[in-house]
């Protein structure tokens, strides 16, 4: 996908990357207590996995801090 294109897509379940070969979106990590089988329920395509998943950490105490407190201060985007 030279030049064109998303490469990451981040949801509030997983991270998809783009492969280079192909350009189509995989899944690649995973958040904590979500399955790649609640992913691929909520898309509109045969996703496919890459072989080894990663996982996305939770936030940390400051990087919630300034997520709530600095970016979003008025809960516009982040809820709870």
């Amino acid at each position: 996908m030279p030049g064109a294109g998303p490469v990451k897509v981040v949801t509030d379940k997983a991270v998809l990357e783009a492969e280079s070969e192909t350009g189509e979106l995989v899944l690649a990590s995973l958040y904590p207590g979500v399955t790649a089988d609640e992913v691929r329920d909520g898309v509109g395509w045969p996703l496919r996995c890459r072989s080894q998943l990663g996982a996305v950490d939770p936030p940390t105490g400051p990087e919630l801090h300034l997520l709530r407190e600095v970016m979003d201060p008025k809960r516009l985007f982040l809820k709870g």
